[in-house]
């Protein structure tokens, strides 16, 4: 007896590229939700305007690499942390001492523009992060071990649908 497959080549083709689109989708799905897990993650815990979980997003780089993040230059350092030794900005701290209302010249951005009573508090905040450092929030590791079960059963279900 012999068996002969026929269009065996054009059908593994096609169940292979099918089977790649849907894993493409399951990934992208994946990833979305930890995004907006994260983003609601940071607003909860945001200690201001709440601009940097706005700025998340989440791009695919290939069939089977996506990228969750951010093109702000502080989200490191809000997730890391920041060791002790070095002077931050000073003009990236005016505006969030206005707003804590530490100081109440909040229309400008630039420490030379400060009076000299608003230069010192928010020197004296600069002084107190070189000094100390700051704590990472780790708000990305947090969500994804939170999540992590979450988007594998996601992922599955997506596949086995």
């Amino acid at each position: 007896m012999q068996f002969e497959l026929v269009n065996f080549d054009s059908d593994y083709t096609k169940r292979k590229q099918k089977t790649q689109k849907k894993s493409e989708k399951a990934l992208l799905t994946c990833w979305q939700h930890f995004e907006t897990e994260v983003k609601k993650q940071m607003n909860f815990d945001s200690y201001d305007l709440g601009n940097l979980a706005g700025s998340i997003n989440t791009r695919k780089i290939n069939s089977n690499t996506v990228e969750v993040g951010t093109n702000l230059l502080y989200w490191l350092v809000r997730e890391e942390g920041r060791e002790p030794g070095k002077f931050p900005n000073l003009d990236a701290l005016v505006g969030w001492t206005a707003r804590k209302g530490m100081h109440h010249e909040g229309k400008t951005e630039e420490y030379k523009k400060l009076t000299y009573k608003a230069k010192w508090v928010v020197f004296v905040v600069a002084r107190a992060i070189a000094t100390n450092g700051t704590k990472g929030q780790r708000t990305f590791k947090k969500t994804l071990a939170r999540e992590k079960d979450n988007i594998f059963r996601l992922f599955t279900h997506i596949m086995n649908e």
